[in-house]
């Protein structure tokens, strides 16, 4: 082979290893870590198919992401973490979301509304499987912790509107005024009252825990998506390099 020839090969050498790095720079500003070869560091390894292991944008495969986010409950580290989570968007935004519901219910004439006793019915009377739901997606860790607690919250609240609110708004035999009514009675009575509170504990855990299996199953099934500040900081970087 000719002088000319090896000058050749070895600017098309340096024209792909440029071209696999800018690739694996790419992948990795996407949080994709690419798999390279032995042979060539700068390559990110070919699958079978011929397409590129790290330009691979999809998560785990559905049954892959099923196993994964099926992980027993590090109970005593998430009590660890209970002054932490009650400081965060997780129990903080259904608190506000309860807090709003109960203080609009107690409005006189209020509950005459059908928006206002859906409202009441979904957020308030138990099991609160919406606002369970809701705080265990929003946190990676104490879900289950985050259904029991609003399970005796949303009681509460239903207690309140049940004694303080305008019943009377209610058309005769509406089921959310029965419900009302039957935890206000239990009051009178200890052991109902010991039974309501473990039932809509029981049901909050398990809403919370169902919640903090379904947002690891997505996150397993999503691609792996920098967020907004890694995103910043890429755009950055990359004006900054063009100066």
């Amino acid at each position: 082979m000719t002088h000319p020839d090896h000058a050749k090969d070895r600017a098309e050498a340096r024209r792909r290893h440029r071209i696999a790095a800018k690739e694996r720079a790419a992948a990795e500003a996407l949080g994709i870590t690419p798999v390279v070869s032995a042979a060539n560091p700068a390559a990110p390894t070919s699958s079978p198919t011929g397409t590129s292991t790290s330009a691979s944008p999809g998560g785990l495969g559905f049954r892959a992401a099923l196993r994964s986010s099926a992980t027993r409950a590090p109970i005593r580290a998430d009590l660890a973490y209970l002054p932490r989570l009650l400081r965060t968007r997780a129990f903080l935004l259904p608190l506000i979301l309860v807090s709003l519901t109960t203080v609009v219910a107690l409005q006189p004439g209020v509950l005459a509304s059908n928006l206002a006793q859906l409202a009441v019915q979904s957020i308030l009377l138990p099991p609160a499987f919406v606002v369970a739901f809701l705080g265990g997606m929003l946190t990676r860790r104490g879900a289950w912790m985050i259904g029991g607690l609003f399970g005796v919250i949303t009681y509460a609240g239903s207690a309140l509107v049940g004694t303080y609110g305008d019943l009377t708004a209610f058309g005769s035999g509406n089921p959310v005024k029965g419900l009302l009514d039957g935890i206000t009675a239990n009051f009178g009575n200890p052991g109902a009252l010991i039974t309501d509170i473990y039932g809509v504990v029981a049901a909050g855990i398990l809403a919370g825990a169902f919640a903090g299996w379904y947002s690891r199953f997505l996150r397993a099934m999503s691609p792996n998506q920098p967020n907004e500040r890694d995103r910043r900081r890429i755009e950055a970087e990359r004006r900054k390099g063009r100066r």
